[in-house]
């Protein structure tokens, strides 16, 4: 069934193309999108949210090529995820004292330290994200998050493959400077 936020598009011509690009890759985004939430029903509201913000996006989708297509809507679904993730993470903080009585046995009894910590960097990276240029975030949101190669990332981004290497040091060092600097000096 073809969601309501499509059938409600104007344009004969968009509506088609939505209804076409629904068909086609409905269930690698709710599979994308239940990778992340592991809940069937807010995977099916997330799923509307990227569906409405694909809808905004028409005429970019339709300039881009099959590949950039699909790794474009696998970004979308996954960043409406994690977004989702962690607006629910800010509402629904767990008290330090809940993960004190839960048992600790993995890491040798470490696996609260290990989570805090895992938890600071992602913040702290989430505060810099913003921060990097476009070029940066695609280097990086392709290699670590959609494990892209090093050959596909260099079609994407209309380099060789050889300087693929350099180019991604040069984002994770973009990165690690900004982390430094946002670090408080003792």
């Amino acid at each position: 069934m073809i969601p309501y936020c499509i059938l409600a598009i104007e344009d004969e011509s968009d509506r088609a193309f939505m209804t076409e690009l629904y068909e086609n890759y409905h269930r690698l985004m709710y599979s994308e999108i239940y990778k992340v939430l592991h809940d069937p029903w807010d995977t099916d509201d997330i799923l509307q949210v990227v569906l409405e913000k694909l809808i905004d996006k028409i005429p970019l989708l339709r300039s881009r090529n099959r590949n950039q297509l699909v790794n474009y809507i696998i970004s979308a679904c996954k960043y409406k995820a994690y977004n989702h993730l962690r607006s629910q993470a800010r509402s629904k903080s767990v008290p330090f004292e809940d993960y004190l009585d839960t048992p600790d046995t993995e890491y040798g009894g470490h696996q609260l330290e290990l989570h805090i910590i895992r938890e600071e960097e992602l913040n702290s990276l989430a505060r810099i994200w913003p921060l990097l240029d476009i070029r940066t975030q695609c280097l990086l949101n392709g290699y670590y998050i959609l494990e892209k190669s090093m050959d596909e990332l260099g079609r994407e981004l209309g380099i060789r493959p050889g300087s693929v290497r350099m180019a991604l040091s040069r984002a994770r060092k973009k990165a690690f400077d900004l982390l430094k600097e946002e670090q408080p000096q003792p």
